[in-house]
């Protein structure tokens, strides 16, 4: 049962106050993420997550205002601890991954506690898509795009082969006759994988059908960034084979990348379609109102 505490008189100011303090212990972190998303391509596309979040965010508005019983959860109090002992022994043990993460922790620690349970239920979908803001560490990131640098290499060398193309594979290398191609991080489709689940979970809280099917569309998101990155350096190998070395490592390497994204939203709209949802792509305020619980 959850326990509420009542609202005392100065609960705005206590609000306040901790805001101010919020910011200034998190600033090193909210820069460390920033950097991150400026600097890292795995992690760019977190500058629209918040922004996003925050427009879900305003389009439940009247529910919110309605959930808001004007007492404060206990739980809250709970919640800030674990989140302020992650960011300790992050910052303690250099590990920078904490802080970001500490962060979006707080910040369902304090919309427990000064907005209770029926709010934090509002929100539930945005708070956690922040998840998604939060870079990955180096660790996690060479745990995951090495097995998908093999996948994609694998499959690539095979869709070659199929179409009449000598080609020899040795890892994450790829032969040609005349060319050699290696699926580094960077091809591996990281970037493409992050922002595409990202896309994903969008689509499926904004999309119209049954939770099994919007759950499915968001599990694909995986296979499907992995099949558009496999198309993209088969490509690049026949270009190669077609026009040389020169054509394939210059202006459509470094365009290719997007062409990935692309490839993989449109393969993710598609999978939408054909489970039979509708709505993900601009639904109106009152189709997401009536599509929520509660």
């Amino acid at each position: 049962m959850a326990v509420a505490i009542a609202r005392p008189r100065s609960f705005p100011i206590l609000a306040l106050a901790v805001a101010a303090a919020g910011a200034w212990l998190y600033a090193p972190a909210a820069v460390a993420m920033v950097r991150a998303w400026a600097t890292q391509d795995n992690s760019s596309h977190g500058f629209l997550i918040l922004p996003i979040a925050a427009y879900l965010v305003w389009l439940r508005r009247d529910r919110i205002a309605g959930a808001y019983a004007g007492g404060a959860a206990a739980g809250g109090l709970a919640w800030t601890a674990v989140a302020l002992l992650l960011y300790l022994g992050g910052r303690s043990m250099e590990i920078d991954f904490l802080g970001p993460l500490s962060l979006v922790l707080m910040i369902g620690a304090q919309t427990l506690y000064f907005g209770g349970w029926a709010v934090l239920r509002q929100v539930a979908f945005p708070y956690a898509f922040l998840l998604f803001m939060v870079p990955w560490p180096d660790l996690l990131v060479e745990f995951v795009s090495f097995p998908m640098q093999l996948l994609s290499a694998k499959y690539a060398t095979m869709l070659t082969g199929l179409m009449g193309i000598p080609v020899s594979r040795d890892g994450v290398d790829i032969h040609l006759a005349h060319y050699s191609f290696t699926v580094a991080v960077p091809c591996s489709g990281m970037k493409t994988l992050v922002a595409l689940m990202a896309l994903a979970a969008l689509m499926a809280y904004l999309a119209q059908g049954p939770v099994w099917r919007r759950l499915v569309l968001f599990a694909l998101g995986v296979p499907i960034a992995l099949a558009a990155n496999v198309g993209r350096i088969t490509l690049i190998l026949l270009i190669a084979t077609l026009a040389g070395a020169k054509a394939a490592e210059g202006f459509f390497h470094g365009a290719s990348g997007v062409a990935v994204f692309v490839l993989a939203l449109i393969g993710l709209l598609a999978v939408g379609r054909a489970l039979g949802l509708r709505g993900f792509l601009g639904p109106r305020r009152e189709r997401i109102d009536d599509a929520r619980p509660g």
